[in-house]
């Protein structure tokens, strides 16, 4: 295998990062004490009743009255007097919903990167999406530029090396209008505080950063890209030269999203990138904390692939964990590879020139995007390397050329034919194909043709939405990147369940922030946030067509999530016998009122449950 240029998402993007290099030692003394803190309790006996109980997103609207836990598990469900005789050797407490309050699966979200994530925490946030969940639709470069002269007062009493701004999410295509950043824009700021501070800005694609000419020059790129855009190559240069986070403040960054998911109501995270950043030492923590009561959630793993190196380790050393206990909460159950760039970042590969192909260029990246496999033939190679040692694929691919080129890789990998004749089948051929039971998926998936869904359907691949896309650059997308009728082939929700594919939903975090009540309302009401005139609503709607109804937004951010995680045997319902990940809301989202489901990503998360652990009371 050759290595090839990775313009992933933006958190698979291992040249835009900073690294984190702390050794096994390092963690530890961190892992002994944090163990002896136990910020939670241990497993607990609970019946819960009253309020609205959905148990099963399989059945919509079935109702329970009660339900109860114990020794992790559901232990039984239905009328309060049959569900107290089954849990009477358990010795339970009464949980009472009051008349409003809602219980339900755990959310899942299934595809997010908690490493990467925790890496940047610290980092200034320039994105547009507010802290609740909303997109400021008065984002601008001047409200860019007072953020980044606030950090730069922070850093200039500094030593000389510690005197840096470093940012995460800008993004020029959500502006109110799109203005370019360069290192003269950057100089203008620094210049103000102190000439010596040095700026690096991620783009919220991943794919492009920004630096000033202080940063170029210390990293040996002044003359050369003096304009301070940067693609991966260029970065990789710059990363080494950023103050790196110690293990502490990593570990504590970590225990933060950890939280933030726990607030936002999830019990499971599929993390896409395993290994991305701290190679076997991440896979190695991870085993670590899920022994301590750090880890509330419960966490599947897809182990970074798109490394020549690192896949060689990866098959090598590795095996998918599919049949794991209920009570392991790391787990590694796939293999990441990335098609594509992203099609906000002007990186996804698109069958049609991207619409402000003349007026915004990515240096390096040609008008239809870019694909990171040449011939299509070597990602295919890749693909059956992988499915050999039994590893389900997450593919990651937005644009529809990229969708294309991937599931014809999926055929050439998956679709071989047997040596000996007398093993062919007879025709009629089985409509299930042999490898169904693997579970590929694509990733993001974000311009689907009516084609590449039938073939979906038929090659047992389903799609993972990054449904933010819609609500957060639905009116960039449709106005300046793709225009209105490619806009309409965005995460095409509807269409891909009517051709009889199971979905998810995801944050792709720290693209999008953590929010599956959040995915849910985008889905259902797609709704483009960033056009604010309300007298012509149809207007703020991306392709009604593609509208899901509030059941099946919830199977795509319990069930149907789970089993693309291959973790529906333990998650994803809370049928007895099944892991006790539950989520209890203040209020009812299955009797949501709003048409677009507007507020739904309000609903206040009341408590959340993993294994019969509480890891989040509000």
């Amino acid at each position: 295998m050759s290595q090839r240029p990775q313009f992933g998402c933006a958190c698979c993007t291992p040249n835009m990062l900073p690294r984190f290099e702390n050794g096994p030692e390092a963690w530890q003394a961190l892992l002994a004490e944090a163990e002896s803190l136990t910020p939670h309790g241990g497993q607990q006996a609970v019946i819960f009743h009253g309020g609205h109980i959905y148990p099963d997103p399989e059945r919509p609207g079935q109702k329970v009255a009660a339900i109860g836990i114990a020794q992790g598990e559901v232990k039984a469900s239905g009328s309060l007097d049959d569900v107290r005789k089954a849990m009477q050797q358990y010795q339970p407490v009464d949980r009472p919903l009051a008349a409003g309050e809602t219980l339900l699966p755990g959310l899942i979200d299934a595809h997010a990167h908690l490493m990467s994530s925790a890496l940047i925490a610290d980092w200034t946030d320039l994105s547009p999406i507010k802290k609740d969940q909303r997109l400021n639709t008065e984002y601008n470069l001047e409200k860019i530029k007072e953020l980044i002269a606030g950090a730069a007062e922070k850093v200039k009493d500094q030593p000389l090396k510690q005197r840096w701004v470093t940012g995460f999410g800008v993004d020029p295509s959500l502006m109110a209008e799109w203005e370019d950043i360069t290192a003269s824009t950057l100089d203008d700021i620094c210049a103000k505080v102190g000439p010596d501070i040095k700026v690096f800005l991620l783009n919220a694609s991943g794919h492009i950063s920004y630096a000033n000419t202080a940063a170029l020059k210390l990293a040996g790129l002044d003359e050369q890209f003096p304009d301070g855009v940067l693609t991966e190559t260029q970065s990789a240069q710059m990363i080494p030269k950023l103050p790196q986070p110690g293990a502490l403040q990593f570990f504590h960054n970590l225990k933060q999203i950890f939280t933030e998911a726990n607030k936002r109501g999830i019990t499971t995270v599929f993390d896409a990138s395993v290994g991305l950043v701290g190679k076997q030492y991440e896979i190695g923590l991870m085993r670590l904390l899920a022994k301590t009561h750090v880890l509330t959630l419960r966490v599947g793993g897809a182990l970074y692939g798109s490394n020549d190196a690192d896949l060689k380790t990866w098959l090598s050393s590795y095996h998918p964990e599919l049949d794991s206990k209920g009570d392991e909460l790391f787990t590694l159950r796939a293999m990441k590879l990335i098609a594509d760039g992203s099609n906000q970042g002007l990186t996804g590969l698109q069958s049609e020139p991207y619409k402000c192909c003349h007026e915004h260029q990515v240096p390096g990246v040609g008008a239809y995007g870019l694909f990171n496999y040449d011939p299509v033939r070597e990602l295919a190679n890749v693909m059956a390397d992988v499915c050999a040692k039994g590893w389900p694929i997450l593919t990651h691919a937005n644009g529809d050329e990229a969708i294309d080129n991937v599931l014809s890789a999926y055929q050439l990998a998956l679709c071989t034919v047997p040596t000996d004749k007398e093993q062919l089948p007879e025709p009629p051929f089985n409509s299930v194909p042999a490898w169904a039971n693997q579970r590929h998926r694509i990733e993001h998936c974000s311009l689907l043709h009516d084609d590449a869904i039938a073939l979906m359907k038929r090659m047992a691949i389903s799609p993972s939405f990054l449904i933010g896309h819609v609500g957060y650059w639905g009116r960039a997308f449709q106005e300046t990147i793709l225009g209105e009728a490619r806009a309409n082939m965005l995460d095409r929700c509807a269409s891909a369940l009517k051709g009889g594919l199971r979905i998810s939903l995801h944050s792709d975090r720290f693209v999008t922030p953590f929010g599956p009540l959040r995915y849910m309302e985008q889905s259902i009401g797609r709704v483009m946030e960033a056009v604010v005139d309300e007298t012509h609503e149809d207007q703020r709607i991306l392709n009604k067509h593609e509208r899901l109804d509030v059941h099946q937004a919830l199977r795509a951010v319990t069930i149907d999530a789970a089993w693309q995680c291959h973790l529906d045997h333990q998650v994803g319902s809370l049928l007895p016998g099944k892991q006790a990940d539950l989520v209890i809301l203040a209020q009812d989202p299955l009797q949501w009122t709003a048409t677009d489901a507007a507020g739904m990503r309000d609903i206040q998360v009341q408590e959340t449950w993993v294994s019969g652990r509480k890891v989040h009371s509000a």
